[in-house]
């Protein structure tokens, strides 16, 4: 398992990891994306090993390559 978070100064708010995975992101009061594990672990999400792949293509895809594992 890894964390994932979002460098929100680079976020372009355009929604698409929130769309795509709601399970891991969800946008905030400023538009702006961020991960969570159901509502909590606010952009200090903890993946489990068999969506990290998926969470990794929203990661490649963000067009604000903002999206990021957290190193330990």
């Amino acid at each position: 398992m890894r964390k994932a978070y979002v460098d929100k100064d680079n976020c372009t708010s355009c929604n698409q990891c929130a769309d795509n995975m709601p399970k891991y992101f969800m946008m905030d009061e400023d538009d702006l994306s961020q991960t969570h594990i159901s509502g909590t672990s606010i952009n200090d999400a903890v993946i489990p090993d068999e969506d990290e792949k998926k969470v990794q293509k929203e990661m490649d895809e963000c067009p604000g390559e903002c999206i990021h594992w957290k190193k330990h």
